[in-house]
């Protein structure tokens, strides 16, 4: 009797072993725990394109050269290289695979091909090796190919979407404006929450819908341009297209790359709408006037920083006050936004001071597009032995290479004349370019 129980025992317990092995070792399908989401799959690998060769950027170059070396300056080329980005994909708490669907979006740029999650943990992808994997067009970030180039489901051939025809460029396309102008919406305008302290929060398309405008992101982001699409050798027509520089809030990833901000296209998302001087009060307002979405926006850690500073007959600062424009987190324990002064499309911010009685005989004022704040990535530096070469040894001189901010507004407000000289936007991104290591 004693035997049978022990021998009923030990089976149970075999038994209970192996369901708890097999429940922790099955593999979920990646569309049963994010369905619908489509961050959560890169695209499919591309097989060569005709007339092309391998999808890569390069490649696209060598015909389109105008908008490539475009894309080349561009924050989308730099996704993946990004120091900023690296150091947030090495933390153990990051779950990489999912990070790099928006920073890399395609099959090829990955090494492996995820199959599945071990009982649907995004912590415990299942990964096979990607036989088409192509480390040059990993590198480009958010290529070309990212936006123009799939598989046809008939032929299993790679095509280009475009977005003007009438020529006959030597390899397959299919005309699809609208395709084209709604690829944008797939990774900045998700918001999720993995877990209490994991959340991605991008609304810049929420934000834009709302305004019932009819303005797509590339209205902005990606200015017309009269242009053949081609090299000039090639003598096709000449037409309207796109910069493809993809500006967005005027921090470049490298402080190389400033001379180009306004080139393809950067202007500030607000402006100093108004200086108002009462007796006893100040009123500085701030438009979005720029922007079809919230300013700002994206990244939820980014913000403006407004200063008002009052000087003295000899140009000397007597008076200083800052405010912010922006979301509040919190990240730990729990991440919870906590409050948003941010400006909708349309909208004003209104800054009121008190006046001060010291001898201000003008005030200049200063808006800073902030991206990363200085005391963020001292800890990313004192972090970096998380990162692997070569991002290691450039997160350590990080001042020197990551522009953490840029100013993009500044104007000088005359009391007596009740005047205004706002410094141009050339000469603010020559100062920016000048601010290496601060």
């Amino acid at each position: 009797m004693k035997r049978n129980i022990y021998i009923s025992f030990f089976l149970f317990l075999v038994l209970g072993i192996s369901f708890y092995l097999y429940r922790n070792q099955r593999e979920i399908a990646i569309e049963q725990v994010f369905p619908g989401k489509i961050w959560a799959k890169p695209i499919e690998n591309l097989p060569n394109l005709k007339g092309v060769g391998a999808p890569t950027a390069k490649n696209c170059g060598s015909c389109h050269t105008e908008i490539y070396e475009e894309w080349k300056r561009s924050t989308h080329a730099n996704a993946l290289s990004d120091i900023q980005f690296q150091s947030e994909l090495a933390k153990p708490s990051s779950p990489k695979w999912i990070c790099l669907n928006c920073h890399i979006p395609i099959q090829n740029q990955r090494e492996t091909i995820i199959t599945g999650l071990k009982n649907g943990d995004y912590f415990r992808p299942v990964e096979i090796p990607n036989p088409s994997f192509n480390a040059e067009m990993k590198a480009e970030g958010v290529t070309c190919a990212t936006c123009h180039v799939r598989v046809d489901s008939e032929s299993k051939e790679s095509y280009v979407i475009g977005a003007l025809g009438g020529t006959s460029p030597p390899h397959p396309v299919k005309i699809d404006r609208k395709q084209l102008q709604e690829r944008c919406y797939d990774c900045h305008n998700e918001t999720y929450t993995l877990n209490e302290s994991l959340v991605c929060s991008f609304q810049t398309g929420t934000e834009l819908f709302s305004t019932k405008s009819n303005e797509s992101c590339s209205s902005c982001h990606q200015p017309e341009v009269r242009r053949s699409l081609v090299k000039k050798s090639l003598h096709k027509p000449i037409r309207t297209s796109h910069k493809h520089g993809f500006i967005g809030g005027g921090v470049p990833k490298t402080f190389e790359l400033y001379p180009d901000q306004i080139r393809l296209g950067y202007k500030p998302g607000i402006v100093l709408s108004e200086i108002k001087l009462e007796k006893n009060s100040i009123e500085v307002q701030i438009t979005n006037v720029n922007a079809n979405h919230h300013v700002t926006t994206g990244d939820p850690e980014r913000f403006y920083r407004l200063l008002l500073v009052g000087l003295d007959q000899e140009g000397n600062s007597i008076f200083n006050a800052e405010t912010k424009i922006g979301q509040e987190w919190t990240w730990s324990p729990v991440a919870k936004k906590v409050g948003d002064t941010r400006i909708p499309f349309g909208k004003k911010f209104v800054w009121q001071l008190k006046r001060s009685d010291l001898p201000i005989v003008s005030y200049k004022f200063q808006a800073i597009h902030v991206r990363l704040k200085n005391i963020t990535s001292d800890y990313m530096i004192q972090a970096s032995g998380y990162v692997s070469s070569p991002y290691k040894e450039k997160l350590e001189k990080m001042k020197d290479l990551y522009p953490h901010s840029s100013l993009v507004i500044e104007s000088l407000y005359h009391i007596k004349t009740k005047s205004r000289k706002d410094t141009p936007l050339e000469e603010l991104f020559k100062r920016n370019q000048l601010r290496k290591g601060e």
